[in-house]
């Protein structure tokens, strides 16, 4: 057995370890996946909660300023329509009985049925309850918040990034939601992933498990497949709550439109995906019309907001706006070309445009505290060379003579992951940014980070090894459930039997590394607290027992804290105390509307159209719904005469099914789709148009 043992686990070293691509393939979830659209193979168990229609996917507001705030729903059509009406309320009291403003919106068919609504003249540091109404019945009552002005001497902000669905529970939603004393949630991106239903890096096989596997079953190339997306993830009992509890403040980062995005492409996007611009502008579309984002003229998502005295927020995109092609051959066994495109002068993270705008804000800030939200890591962090004296002698010399061959590899793919798709990939504008704060004198500048997955707390250099006094600190919040280091060596095969080993590796690298570097913690999921004190500012991590058990618990992990004027790090004993103040939550229910005759009442049934379209479609319509039980499903399009053109039947799991239906052979006119288990059907007019 020993025997075979080691020549097994030499084999599976050797073949995923070369060519050292494929290995961050795995480890760090680079992995491309088909984009071909299919009927799900298995279905999700998402449920549509009857209680809640047609108002499925709950509420939601965000983009808090001192005098308004977006409220988003969206209304699920219950015949097809292309618009319904929808009435909107703002009030101080969980009743909604002491009115402050109201209005009617329409949902339409070209926005997916969204609603958002910029609802103005609202008192500063005040909290709203807020409703919709449609076909006669209420939505979720939501809590919002507008933010402060004058002096203010406790600000707290949740921050959370990363939150692939597959892969685990969204249960740092769910206690975030239950907090009662925060001023935002701040989400620094990958709210969404593109990845098909079986990308076992990204938890095909655990979703698989928990019944929750990506829909559509493919990757997100079209409109129709990033909206799907959109609203499978809103079904979330934990995401939606914490919406209807808390103002979000939103940024893109790389999986709201393909893995590695940048201005002109991204690493998940291939030739025979489109074009890329096209896709990324569908992506986009998506992105606001489902989340609570209010939208410019211009389509930028940079953007800022102030919290009286205390706090200067500024919102970036380091991703989509301005962003150069990331350069792949990273570290110092790097070609010298390679070296030279790295170091160039004018290499760029984001526009000139957004860097003036970034250096405006943070120059004339009279804030105490300035908050850069930020997608990837800003702090310069070396792991040239790894530890490979702690490696070798912790995993003996049986390992260490299959290792050592691929030494190489295993450092190429600790620089593409440091160095690669981060501000170290750009250090010119990295360093410009970093010198300016230190010739300007702006003190107290915080940047909080997602996209990494794990957690980081740095004092930040001018760069790496520098003694002098930081320019900025920086806290990195771990993802909600997307893979850490211990499930990416854990999918490799052959790295899993020396996991600790290469655990502890990273660990001791980065501490023997990094001076600048406080504590990291590369396991671990959940969430972030940031609470800002006139003096001082501390972050807190909250970890989650497990992403794939429920009930589960959380538990306080560690918090740092910095004094104002310090840009240094100290731990704090206890984690940042609460409000003295603690804000009413929105009740659990929808109010109950007992004035509207039940014929104007959508009524439950057994299978519900969450979506479809595009209407008029010309090469393609999407269409996804939930079922209430495994059933044999058949789905049906008639012309006007009601001759059947196209017909499909399959046995489906309960849940959230999606499927896409060719019409380019289509002759222009009138259609009707039926969604049908012999017993309950629903359906919907589609319009042929070429």
């Amino acid at each position: 057995m020993l025997v075979y043992a080691t020549l097994f686990v030499m084999a599976a070293l050797t073949s995923v370890m070369a060519p050292a691509q494929d290995l961050r393939n795995d480890m760090f979830g680079v992995r491309r996946a088909g984009h071909e659209p299919r009927v799900s193979k298995r279905s999700e168990v998402t449920q549509v909660e009857d209680r809640l229609r047609p108002f499925f996917h709950g509420v939601a507001s965000g983009d808090p300023l001192t005098d308004r705030v977006i409220i988003w729903t969206r209304v699920t059509p219950q015949n097809g329509e292309e618009s319904i009406d929808v009435q909107w309320r703002v009030a101080t009291d969980t009743a909604l009985t002491t009115i402050i403003r109201q209005g009617a919106s329409v949902a339409r068919a070209d926005r997916d049925y969204t609603v958002k609504v910029d609802v103005d003249g609202l008192t500063s540091g005040t909290v709203y309850y807020y409703g919709f109404v449609a076909y006669g019945r209420a939505s979720l009552t939501g809590r919002t918040k507008t933010l402060r002005t004058g002096t203010v001497d406790h600000a707290k902000l949740a921050v959370v990034s990363c939150s692939n669905y597959p892969a685990g529970y969204f249960t740092s939603y769910g206690f975030i939601a239950d907090r009662n004393d925060l001023d935002a949630v701040l989400h620094l991106g990958d709210y969404i992933y593109e990845y098909d239903a079986d990308t076992s890096s990204f938890g095909g096989q655990t979703g698989a498990r928990l019944g929750r596997r990506h829909t559509p079953d493919a990757e997100l190339v079209k409109l129709s497949d990033y909206r799907t997306r959109y609203s499978q993830y809103r079904l979330d009992a934990d995401l939606r709550r914490m919406h209807q509890q808390h103002p979000m403040i939103h940024v893109w980062d790389d999986h709201e439109s393909a893995n590695d995005s940048y201005t002109d492409g991204a690493q998940n996007h291939q030739d025979n995906e489109g074009d890329w611009n096209t896709r990324k502008a569908v992506s986009r579309q998506a992105c606001y019309e489902w989340m609570p984002t209010r939208e410019s003229g211009d389509g930028r998502i940079y953007r800022r907001f102030v919290i009286g005295d205390l706090v200067d927020v500024s919102m970036l995109d380091t991703r989509l706006e301005g962003r150069d092609k990331q350069i792949e051959e990273v570290g110092p066994s790097a070609s010298q070309a390679a070296k030279d495109a790295l170091n160039d002068a004018n290499r760029k993270i984001m526009s000139s445009t957004q860097y003036a705008w970034l250096t405006e804000n943070l120059t004339s800030s009279s804030a105490r505290w300035k908050l850069l939200g930020n997608q990837v890591i800003y702090s310069p962090i070396n792991v040239t060379p790894i530890d490979t004296a702690y490696l070798f002698t912790s995993i003996g010399p049986l390992f260490s003579a299959i290792l050592r061959p691929q030494l190489q590899t295993l450092q190429t793919v600790f620089e593409q992951a440091f160095y690669g798709d981060v501000w170290s990939n750009y250090p010119a504008q990295r360093r410009q940014l970093s010198t300016l704060l230190r010739a300007r004198s702006v003190e107290n500048v915080v940047v909080v980070t997602g996209d990494f997955h794990s957690t980081f707390c740095l004092e930040v250099p001018v760069e790496n090894g520098e003694k002098i006094k930081p320019v900025a600190v920086e806290f990195i919040t771990p993802s909600v459930t997307s893979s850490n280091f211990d499930e990416n060596f854990s999918s490799v095969a052959g790295l899993s039997a020396i996991q600790p080993q290469l655990l502890k590796t990273v660990d001791t690298t980065l501490t023997q590394r990094n001076g600048h570097l406080k504590w990291s913690n590369i396991t671990d999921h959940g969430y972030m607290i940031v609470s800002f004190f006139p003096d001082s500012v501390q972050s807190d991590w909250f970890f989650i027992k497990s992403l794939t058990e429920r009930p589960t618990a959380q538990r306080w992990e560690r918090g740092y804290r910095s004094l104002s004027g310090t840009n240094q790090l100290q731990r704090a004993s206890l984690s940042a105390p609460s409000k003295s103040e603690q804000d009413v939550p929105a009740p659990n229910d929808p109010p109950v509307i007992t004035s509207v005759p039940n014929d104007v009442q959508p009524r439950a049934t057994a299978i519900t159209i969450l979506s479809c379209g595009p209407n008029p479609a010309r090469d393609a319509y999407a269409i996804s719904y939930v079922v209430a039980q495994p059933s044999r499903i058949t789905v049906t399009l008639r012309d006007v005469r009601g001759t059947v053109v196209w017909r499909s039947d399959a046995a489906v799991e309960h849940g959230l099914n999606s499927l896409v239906i060719s019409t380019a052979e289509l002759a222009s006119g009138r259609y009707r789709l039926e969604v049908t288990d012999g017993l309950t059907s629903a359906g919907v007019d589609l319009i042929r148009q070429k």
